[in-house]
């Protein structure tokens, strides 16, 4: 790390670095933070659309396994 004249504390170039660094990281967090919110968001539909399917194909009380299941996964599952 290069120091200033007096031997003590960092050249400006340092800390301006490092700041520039910083910037960088934090842009790749908000990058990878937005691309797992759209991830979720997709995989959130596609979880949907399967418990549309399968209570299209066995409905409520219908199939003692389904319901279990719809019990079980009950926390994953949107207000209806």
């Amino acid at each position: 790390m290069p120091v200033s004249a007096a031997g003590s504390s960092p050249a400006p170039s340092s800390s301006v670095s490092a700041e520039g660094w910083m910037r960088r990281i934090e842009k790749v967090r908000e990058d990878v933070r937005r691309q797992h919110a759209q991830r979720i968001g997709e995989l959130s539909q596609a979880l949907d659309e399967a418990w549309r399917m399968l209570d299209a194909v066995r409905p409520p009380g219908t199939d003692r396994a389904a319901d279990t299941l719809r019990a079980t996964h009950a926390d994953l599952r949107k207000a209806r």
